[in-house]
């Protein structure tokens, strides 16, 4: 497609023509599962409860023994050391107790072709998520090395476009044609395939009746509130499952600026609108990036390099040694793509 048929638009100068209402009631509504989170420390917690379960028998023991009366001093020592011990595992288990959740909303305008006194938009809207948890641990703990060297911020950023139709005799008359996002039916939330060529059309009816768009899987694809009602086990393994809508608060224009400081062009994101509503039979084109995959390339990239080819990697052992010279490759890498 060529950028020529797509426009972007000044934020404000859209709301100055439209009014910033909407952007605001356009904003789709999302569902997203508490259960999204980082990978828990559970070898801490489960020790710590071993631990203190052993503490408490060795109390009770020491007790009606007389141990504790005879070798006070031990008796203490004993209790204060284990106690610390304790401090630490349930510290370093409500560390890794973190929840991936939406931030904010950002929004890129674009203005189509004409047709008489009617004339096609985008609303590029990119939910931005606090994380993003890889289901392979190491590799999870790699990507965050590659988010933190060539991303500059740990954020994910997805993207859903809305299409509508202004009639500029009356601005106030428009119509919402339909959404376009990764859809990622079907796909069970921890999967490692995850095909990120799988954009697909759907009208404005589809949201109708609060169907909300769900988030699919860890990767942040989507799907609607509908599909998750037919797939039981992803519907009640990640509940309970919150409700997030947007208001002028939370959604923001996004700038070239903005993008530049996130290094946007290493993210995969295509921020042109990959469909043309004004053409016969457009909600039929499939849409395949080059880029789709450009962050995991760039990580399997660096694995190989550092690690080597076809090394399994999956446990936080298998990658240890390698994080200092990772992390070395990635900064080099910057560098590069900074010159």
């Amino acid at each position: 497609m060529s950028n020529s048929e797509w426009n972007k638009v000044d934020f404000q100068t859209f709301i100055d023509k439209f009014s910033k209402k909407v952007i605001v009631e356009n904003a789709p509504i999302m569902l997203y599962s508490k259960k999204d989170k980082e990978h828990e420390a559970l070898n801490s917690l489960i020790t710590f409860f071993f631990l203190t379960g052993g503490l408490f028998i060795f109390i009770s023991l020491a007790i009606f023994f007389g141990f504790a009366e005879i070798f006070t001093i031990l008796f203490v020592a004993i209790i204060v050391i284990a106690a610390v011990v304790d401090a630490v595992l349930i510290f370093n288990y409500l560390r890794s107790h973190v929840l991936i959740r939406p931030l904010e909303n950002w929004v890129e305008v674009y203005e189509g072709q004409m047709q008489g006194d009617n004339v096609f938009y985008c609303l590029s809207y990119y939910p931005v998520f606090s994380g993003k948890c890889h289901p392979n641990k190491a590799k999870n703990v790699l990507y965050k090395l590659l988010q933190e060297e060539l991303f500059n911020s740990s954020i994910d950023i997805t993207q859903i476009e809305v299409y509508l139709q202004f009639n500029l005799t009356d601005p106030e008359n428009y119509n919402v044609i339909g959404y376009y996002f990764q859809y990622g039916e079907g796909v069970p939330f921890k999967s490692v395939k995850i095909n990120r060529n799988s954009w697909k059309f759907f009208p404005m009816e589809q949201a109708s009746h609060e169907n909300f768009i769900a988030i699919a899987n860890w990767d942040h694809q989507y799907e609607w509130r509908n599909d998750l009602e037919l797939d039981y086990d992803k519907l009640h393994s990640y509940a309970p499952w919150i409700i997030q809508k947007w208001d002028e608060s939370n959604i923001k224009p996004l700038t070239k600026i903005f993008k530049n400081e996130l290094n946007w062009d290493l993210r995969g994101i295509e921020s042109i609108p990959k469909l043309k509503p004004w053409e016969p039979n457009f909600e039929t084109t499939s849409f395949d990036s080059f880029k789709a995959f450009k962050d995991l390339q760039l990580m399997n990239d660096a694995i190989e390099k550092v690690i080597g080819k076809d090394i399994k990697i999956e446990k936080l052992k298998d990658i240890k040694k390698h994080l200092l010279e990772f992390k070395a490759y990635l900064r080099d890498l910057n560098s590069q793509y900074i010159i």
